[in-house]
């Protein structure tokens, strides 16, 4: 029969002691009881009991009485040692754990478990997913599948899976909080930073690989008629059952198509970037991440100051402060808020002021008007007096710069016709060249030493160089310039346009 949903809420008491006033106590008695199942021991005694947890009798008798109270535990008369007719009637009562007890101390383990095992990015569970899919096609492709092995295969497939992605998102959950910014050396974090990126970086180069090939393998899964074995699957599921209808037959097949869709869509996605995408993005910011916390780090070591502190003290001054009046006074002392009184004003109030001066804590309503110029009032803004500044005339500077940039421009074009003749030649041919001419030919001979083949281009794309050694060259070529004389070995050269022809 179904649990109703008051029983649910019932079997839910069991969780209550965790926050009851005497919550440690329980924890301790249950505890005990999960040792003893441990070691195969049904039942217990409150005096062994109280031996274990170190309590007296009188506190751990009210402990269990309240755990059975809650479901956690049953008790059962304790007659196994009477001796008399009085010790037979005396209340005396052997202690076990529930099912619903037991439960919820497997439920709480499981909890602890999780929060306390660290995230990690497990590159094995992608290799063992190829190989459930590489089973599950295998089988599909026989004339009777197996259903029992179909079913083993699909659950250690979605385990496995479950187990990644579960691991996965715990890693980029807590990746920000695993370096502390006070108390960790600059060497320490230089090795942990290094250890993270190639870690991230060794999981990344495996899910872009795996993820093809397991979007690949689904879909030969897919093709192979997985969709028809799910109801067999299904049913598999529910062969042990007591009490079957056909709500539990419509949620279990319900069940094992959404595990199966999610798994398709966490590799090969619908309507939009699948899962291993997105995750493969998210490692990918947890390196700016890592190295925005770095700069947080040296940020707060180099700083003299801390706002985080500051805003502390503040608040702490703000709590301490004995009356009202004291927390208006540090308001305005803290953020700068004084009655303002630094407006610019006519000649006959400031001569007024240097008179009467007033103080900044005197409010406006006490103090005496300030008569300012009706374009304050009005704009916001006012003017000086007097005429406005004439605009300088920077068309002769302007045309001095148009005049250099054309010369400038006519040099470069004049030493790309010299140097581009498209011609193969000696560099000792090369005559005498001017200084735009030879500045040109040192860009063009630095690109093409530094090419392996020995073919470059020039930075803006416009000529293409092409160097080459030759045994017959084995003299040396001099180049002739007004600010000297470029020795060196004699090559062969091909310096041509790479867009348009440069006319002669």
């Amino acid at each position: 029969m179904r649990e109703t949903t008051a029983g649910a809420d019932r079997s839910h008491r069991v969780f209550a002691h965790l926050v009851a006033e005497k919550a440690a106590g329980y924890r301790a008695v249950l505890a005990e009881f999960s040792q003893a199942r441990e070691r195969f021991t049904i039942h217990l005694r409150p005096g062994e009991v109280a031996r274990q947890t170190g309590g007296t009798d009188e506190e751990t008798e009210g402990l269990l009485a309240q755990l059975v109270d809650w479901g956690n535990l049953e008790r059962s008369p304790d007659t196994a040692e009477a001796a008399t007719i009085e010790e037979f009637h005396r209340a005396r009562f052997l202690y076990q754990l529930s099912a619903a007890g037991e439960a919820a101390e497997e439920a709480l383990l499981r909890f602890h478990e999780i929060l306390g095992r660290p995230g990690e990015l497990q590159t094995m569970a992608l290799r063992d997913i190829t190989r459930f899919l590489d089973a599950l096609r295998q089988l599909l492709l026989e004339n009777d599948p197996d259903v029992a092995k179909l079913h083993a295969q699909l659950r250690e497939l979605n385990s496995t899976f479950r187990e990644l992605t579960t691991q996965a998102q715990a890693f980029i959950r807590g990746l920000h909080g695993t370096v502390e910014l006070h108390g960790i050396g600059a060497a320490e974090f230089q090795e942990y930073k290094t250890a993270l990126i190639g870690y991230i970086e060794r999981f990344i180069g495996e899910l872009v690989l795996a993820t093809n090939e397991i979007a690949g393998k689904i879909e030969e899964v897919e093709a192979a008629g997985i969709a028809a074995r799910l109801s067999d699957v299904a049913e598999r599921d529910l062969s042990d059952r007591l009490e079957r209808t056909p709500e539990d037959d419509r949620e279990t097949l319900a069940r094992w198509e959404g595990r199966w869709q999610g798994l398709r869509r966490w590799f090969i996605g619908a309507g939009g970037p699948s899962q291993a995408e997105i995750l493969r993005a998210r490692a990918r910011e947890a390196v700016p991440a890592l190295l925005f916390t770095l700069q947080n780090l040296n940020d707060r070591r180099l700083s003299k100051s801390d706002r985080v502190a500051d805003w502390q003290t503040l608040a702490l001054w703000f709590a301490e402060a004995p009356e009202e009046d004291d927390c208006h006074r540090l308001w305005r002392t803290a953020f700068g808020l004084a009655p303002a009184r630094h407006l610019r004003v006519n000649r006959e109030t400031l001569d007024q002021r240097e008179q009467e001066p007033v103080g900044p804590r005197v409010s406006w309503l006490d103090a005496e008007p300030l008569w300012i110029t009706p374009r304050l009032r009005a704009t916001g803004q006012a003017a000086a007096k007097g005429q406005a500044k004439s605009v300088r005339d920077r068309s002769q500077q302007k045309a001095e710069l148009a005049k250099m940039a054309a010369e400038q421009a006519g040099q470069i074009e004049a030493a790309r016709r010299l140097l581009a003749r498209g011609e193969r030649m000696r560099l000792s041919e090369f005559e005498e060249l001017d200084a735009a001419a030879f500045e040109l030919l040192l860009d063009l001979l630095g690109e093409a030493l530094g090419a392996e083949n020995g073919e470059a281009f020039s930075t803006d794309g416009a000529l293409a160089i092409s160097l080459e050694i030759s045994p017959e060259l084995a003299g040396r070529a001099e180049l002739r310039t007004p600010s000297g004389i470029l020795c060196g070995r004699d090559r062969w050269v091909t310096i041509r346009p790479t867009h348009q022809t440069i006319p002669a």
